[in-house]
């Protein structure tokens, strides 16, 4: 019963939260402007729960068709060819020594691979 009446108490009441607090604004007036905010902050969780309500409520006509729709885009991507699993790439020789990098990346740590290691004295 209460779900019944839920969508138009919240909408009305967004809607006078709303118009005060505009109301508010425009006549320089806190108060008004305070009601109206507050007002509009307990409305807005009202037309949440509801939106949540009716998302999860399917009919089984709806849930047909989704499962019909799934389907038939399996279909379009097998019939294109996006199903496929692309070929592997074939091995190449990786040159021997330190990693080659692009010019232009910088690197997080670079690798000195150049300068003598320190030992403890």
């Amino acid at each position: 019963m209460t779900h019944r009446y839920m969508p138009v108490f919240a909408f009305t009441l967004l809607l006078v939260g709303l118009s005060a607090g505009v109301l508010g604004l425009l006549g320089d007036t806190d108060d008004l402007f305070g009601a109206g905010l507050f007002i509009t902050l307990t409305a807005v969780p009202l037309l949440i729960i509801r939106t949540v309500h009716n998302s999860q409520r399917a009919s089984a006509d709806q849930l047909a068709d989704a499962d019909r729709a799934g389907y038939v885009r399996a279909l379009d991507h097998v019939a294109r060819g996006l199903l496929d699993a692309p070929a592997p790439p074939e091995p190449g020789h990786r040159a021997d020594g330190a990693e080659q990098v692009a010019g232009n990346v910088i690197t997080l740590r670079p690798h000195h691979t150049d300068q003598p290691e320190r030992k403890a004295q």
